[in-house]
């Protein structure tokens, strides 16, 4: 019988693992470091961990009737994220963010959360990742529900904590740049997010 340590564990281990691979939302969180600071790119990050957290929740449960419903929608879900990734791609190539800008509303960062969690639910891989991790873990049925919150408190700690140390990171090289470099980096964060969304399309559309 595995003991409560372990689902904590794994949760936190495939929290990390579907977080740390650089996407779109890694790259919004970056530029969000370097134009406004550590606190609205963790919180952008934090939008990620809630959507993780709630496939984990949906895989940890067996819900396969969602599990289903994702897989048989699947070029829907993606051409619903290449149309948020579009969107996200164009308002940071015409922002003209400065440096002295002032600290972010919370208003303005609730809307970052909500902009990354309906970035993350609406990646169907995400939501396959997490089937294909958690049975790899011997973690894909029998759990009762103090089982299931503990994984996924897990993993919405291992998630967390990735966006936590790639915030951090990012934004102590925030003092370096002058605000010219900020425009460089949201033109470069604007194409790669159009990458990501061409992508997302051509797999919705093939």
């Amino acid at each position: 019988m595995l003991t409560s340590d372990y689902h904590l564990i794994a949760g936190i281990i495939v929290g990390l693992a579907v977080a740390a691979p650089i996407g779109p939302v890694n790259i919004i969180c970056i530029q969000k470091a370097v134009r406004k600071g550590f606190i609205s790119a963790f919180i952008v990050g934090l939008g990620a961990a809630f959507g993780d957290s709630l496939f984990g929740a949906i895989a940890a449960l067996g819900l396969t009737v969602v599990t289903d419903f994702v897989s048989i929608h699947t070029s829907w879900f993606e051409g619903l994220g290449a149309a948020v990734l579009l969107l996200m791609g164009w308002l940071s190539w015409r922002a003209h963010p400065h440096l002295s800008d002032p600290v972010p509303s919370a208003g303005d960062m609730l809307r970052g959360l909500a902009g990354t969690f309906m970035l993350t639910i609406t990646n169907p891989m995400t939501a396959l990742g997490f089937i294909a991790l958690f049975a790899g873990m011997g973690l894909s049925r029998d759990l009762n529900r103090p089982e299931v919150a503990t994984l996924v408190a897990g993993v919405f700690t291992g998630s967390g904590l990735w966006w936590l140390f790639i915030s951090r990171l990012a934004s102590a090289f925030r003092g370096r740049l002058a605000d010219k470099h900020l425009v460089y980096i949201n033109r470069g964060s604007a194409a790669m997010i159009w990458i990501f969304a061409g992508v997302a399309a051509v797999r919705a559309l093939t």
